[in-house]
């Protein structure tokens, strides 16, 4: 079996030591906290597959830290354990924040392991489905880069999204896009400049904002940003990508990087996104 850690989260400490010894025989690596403090302190130096709380109402007093693992952590499972009455209420926000069993006192130690082993399962299936919903939005260019850029499929819902926000609360967004010269006047040494150019975008615009591939063209969704502040995000971008250095050690690159072009789209302008674009929110 895979090395699980496990973080225990129980105000007694003889109940702490049961836990351990009974998951301790079953080969998983365990952590204990005696408060809440305790387990934020732990929660932020080691990934946990599984938590086992103990539940002391009132529920306010977990909300804060249960809310927080699996904001960190969506896939982490989170067991919990109690004596105490449950009301429906109780029972249901349990639920909502992120709890994914609970059981009742008394219990035994088999059912302990078993409702373990079939989180950790459960969890293992959570992680390959969002590492596939992960792969579905990616370029692939991505893997051949330090640096998330999403494809098309994404950045499609991306500026449905954008629109509908954009209209709710009257906002500006644009839409630039970087046109580059076509694959074959780079040859092999097409895949390079792309990465090397999406990386270098990447790291100076802000993490809001979207970068993605759009049929041979870089696309940047820009939230909140007018026609003037996107023009000039644009100046400052062709600016840094012909001073590149990696471009301009390279005769082919720097050649690439001068015949770069900048299209720009502002929401709610006149919003005459070219095909596909347009394409995809014609029905909103």
């Amino acid at each position: 079996m895979d090395s699980h850690w496990i973080l225990l989260i129980d105000p007694f400490k003889n109940l702490l030591n049961a836990y351990r010894m009974i998951l301790e025989e079953e080969n998983y690596c365990i952590d204990t906290a005696l408060n809440t403090k305790d387990a934020h302190s732990l929660f932020d130096k080691r990934p946990y597959s599984a938590i086992l709380m103990e539940y002391i109402p009132p529920l306010e007093h977990l909300q804060g830290l249960i809310r927080g693992m699996k904001e960190k952590s969506p896939e982490i499972y989170i067991l919990l354990v109690t004596n105490a009455a449950v009301d429906e209420t109780t029972y249901e926000k349990l639920f909502e924040i992120g709890v994914d069993d609970f059981i009742l006192k008394p219990y035994s130690p088999q059912k302990i392991i078993a409702h373990i082993k079939k989180g950790l399962r459960q969890r293992e299936v959570t992680s390959k489905v969002r590492g596939l919903e992960r792969l579905n939005l990616l370029d692939p260019i991505s893997g051949e880069m330090e640096g998330v850029v999403f494809n098309k499929i994404f950045l499609n819902r991306c500026l449905r999204q954008e629109i509908k926000k954009a209209r709710r609360h009257s906002r500006f967004f644009t839409i630039l896009l970087v046109g580059i010269p076509t694959e074959d006047r780079a040859g092999e040494r097409y895949v390079h400049f792309h990465g090397e150019l999406l990386k270098m975008i990447r790291s100076f615009i802000r993490e809001e904002d979207v970068v993605a591939r759009n049929n041979g063209e870089i696309a940047l969704l820009l939230p909140e940003t007018d026609q003037m502040g996107s023009k000039a995000l644009g100046g400052r971008l062709s600016h840094l990508i012909r001073n590149h250095p990696p471009f301009q050690h390279d005769d082919l690159f720097q050649a690439m990087a001068q015949i770069l072009s900048f299209q720009y789209f502002t929401y709610p302008n006149p919003f005459d996104l070219p095909e596909p674009l347009a394409a995809a929110v014609k029905d909103l």
